[in-house]
């Protein structure tokens, strides 16, 4: 499934099951890369708000990936959005391809950084594991849909549930090293404050 398009697609997640809609016609979508990034979405009966989007650069040149940060309520502070109301939907489209080592480098690079800032407890780090060990190599066009609910995190690529960590603190930290100093880059993280829109 390349970009969230203007139709629904059914998100068979372990955590939380439901229709996940794109806008409706009448809203602007935000459009990076060739990916679109709807304003609206709906998992089950849960409206969410595109907050930002922000886009990876490589080597000042080469647009790696975008992500789009959904909310019930668009916020631009970082710690009151990973600790506020779930769910939050983090959705990237792959812009460039990725062997699997870049993709884990990038992750074990975000993770670093957040544990340095807030001290990683030994369950974040099984967590952080558990989530890793399913990472794939990327190709452009890919999808890949992170859902945070109160009961954890589920990803899932192309439409398909690849893993499930039954760990909420898990989903706060993740959300919050992308919206910290932990972010792969200040505009990264801007964007999907909303800051850079």
């Amino acid at each position: 499934m390349s970009g969230l398009r203007r139709s629904s697609f059914h998100i068979g997640l372990a955590l939380v099951a439901g229709l996940m809609g794109a806008s409706s016609a009448g809203h602007a979508d935000t459009r990076v890369g060739g990916a679109v990034f709807p304003d609206d979405l709906k998992i089950g009966n849960t409206s969410l708000k595109l907050n930002g989007v922000g886009v990876r650069v490589f080597y000042h040149l080469v647009d790696g990936y975008a992500t789009g940060l959904y909310l019930v309520s668009p916020a631009h502070d970082g710690k009151t959005i990973a600790e506020g109301p779930n769910p939050k939907v983090i959705y990237t489209e792959f812009l460039h391809d990725a062997p699997l080592e870049r993709v884990k480098d990038e992750y074990d690079s975000i993770h670093a950084r957040y544990c340095k800032l807030y001290a990683c407890s030994a369950q974040n780090e099984a967590s952080y594991a558990a989530f890793t060990g399913h990472l794939a190599a990327a190709k452009r066009g890919e999808a890949q849909l992170i859902l945070v609910t109160d009961q954890g995190v589920s990803m899932q690529r192309n439409g398909v549930v690849v893993a499930s960590i039954a760990d909420p603190s898990f989903g706060v930290g993740l959300v919050q090293s992308l919206l910290s100093a932990a972010a792969p880059t200040e505009g990264f993280r801007d964007g999907l404050l909303g800051a850079a829109n």
